[in-house]
């Protein structure tokens, strides 16, 4: 495994000298694939999203070449779901200096995501890289100035802006037809009585400690023994990940702030609890106000009751947009008369042939880094304000808290 102190000079050299990756890419630029050269991606975290991922993938005509997790039991059930055999690997580093992929899906836990992309990048692989971006404010403001300074593509995983009826949302407020927003309401709310995540921990066949690295999947993470459910359930532990903000609030927050060109909250404040979980360590019900300066964004997530499904609202002085329960997108004026009207499409597929598509010609994807960071910064202040009990004040420009 690369050392820390590798990894501590590869970040002062791209943050200080703005050099390092950039520098090997200009000796050795990438390169254009052709129109029928086939894309060669790896997968870093095979457990359910990761091999999700790499289905759709394949799908769309990548090549599969390895595979790289610490629990040998989600590498036979990935294998398996892709039809194919191919090099496994529990140690990633070991995989990117060893594969000639062109690019990796990284699906790991969130406490991993920084060292992977850093450690991608360097190796000279573009990266499709699951939200949330990373774990703190900080890690994601070390990962777009290691981004930048290389000459990878990386697009993170918040797949709405690859969804054509997204568009046409952004394309309608944008337009001014509903006036200036005032007012944007997003909200997931699921059927989640029982957890899968805890409850699949139960699993001795996937979570065997004889088949997973434990050491490796805690990292940097505080030292402790062997937990099945932590492993599975990792998103609900702080040490790990940031809960229902971070996991589900990407997704929301970032069609609220595209579609109104948002450079960030000024002020976040955040509430919730522990309702029908107890052993959760982050909230099972979140409840967050984005202050935009002229216009607030209301965040609310829960996993008990599932009536409303997912879905997000924008409320101007001449109308509103609203995303409905049935999967329909609507354009209503002042009097609540329908407008227009436009279905929901897949936006997951359409995400991942986007950066496919820009592996082959090196143009920006739809979800940049720069965007992943400025959208998961206002999960991140959410849950700082959620654990201190106050209002956060933030400043976009600098990125800091005030």
């Amino acid at each position: 495994m690369q050392s820390e102190s590798n990894r501590r000079d590869f970040l002062q050299k791209t943050a200080v000298t703005g050099v390092g990756i950039a520098a090997l890419t200009r000796l050795a630029p990438p390169t254009a694939l052709g129109a029928n050269e086939r894309v060669r991606i790896a997968g870093i975290g095979t457990g359910d999203r990761g091999s999700d991922r790499l289905r759709v993938a394949k799908s769309l005509g990548a090549e599969i070449t390895a595979l790289a997790d610490v629990n040998e039991a989600m590498l036979d059930r990935c294998e398996a779901s892709l039809d194919q055999k191919v090099k496994r690997y529990r140690d990633y580093q070991e995989m990117l200096a060893q594969d000639p992929c062109d690019g990796v899906i990284i699906a790991s836990p969130d406490h991993w995501h920084h060292d992977m992309l850093l450690d991608a990048i360097q190796a000279g692989k573009d990266v499709y890289i699951e939200k949330p971006l990373s774990r703190t404010i900080e890690e994601g403001q070390s990962m777009v100035k290691a981004v930048q300074a290389s000459d990878r593509i990386v697009q993170v995983g918040n797949h709405r802006r690859s969804g054509q009826h997204w568009a046409i949302a952004h394309d309608v407020v944008a337009s001014g037809r509903i006036g200036d927003v005032k007012w944007i309401r997003t909200w997931d709310c699921r059927y989640r009585l029982i957890d899968p995540y805890q409850d699949r921990a139960n699993n001795k066949d996937l979570f065997n400690p004889e088949r997973i690295d434990w050491k490796r999947f805690l990292g940097r993470a505080p030292e402790r023994p062997f937990d099945a459910e932590r492993c599975s359930a990792w998103r609900w532990f702080w040490d790990y990940a940031g809960g229902l903000m971070t996991d589900i609030g990407p997704h929301m927050l970032d069609v609220a702030m595209w579609i109104t060109d948002c450079p960030g909250p000024k002020s976040v404040v955040c509430n919730g609890g522990n309702y029908h979980y107890p052993r959760w360590e982050t909230p099972d019900n979140v409840h967050a106000i984005l202050d935009c300066a002229t216009y607030a964004i209301v965040f609310d997530v829960q996993f008990m009751n599932g009536f409303e499904g997912d879905g997000a609202a924008f409320y101007g002085t001449k109308g509103c947009v609203i995303q409905e329960k049935d999967g329909h997108f609507r354009l209503y004026d002042t009097k609540n008369k329908m407008l227009e009207e436009w279905e929901y499409g897949d936006e997951g597929r359409a995400h991942m042939q986007n950066f496919l598509d820009c592996i082959r010609s090196r143009k920006q994807p739809n979800s940049p880094v720069e965007m992943g960071h400025k959208v998961l910064a206002g999960a991140h202040l959410a849950n700082i304000a959620y654990r201190t009990g106050k209002r956060v004040d933030w400043d976009s420009a600098t990125e800091k808290i005030l």
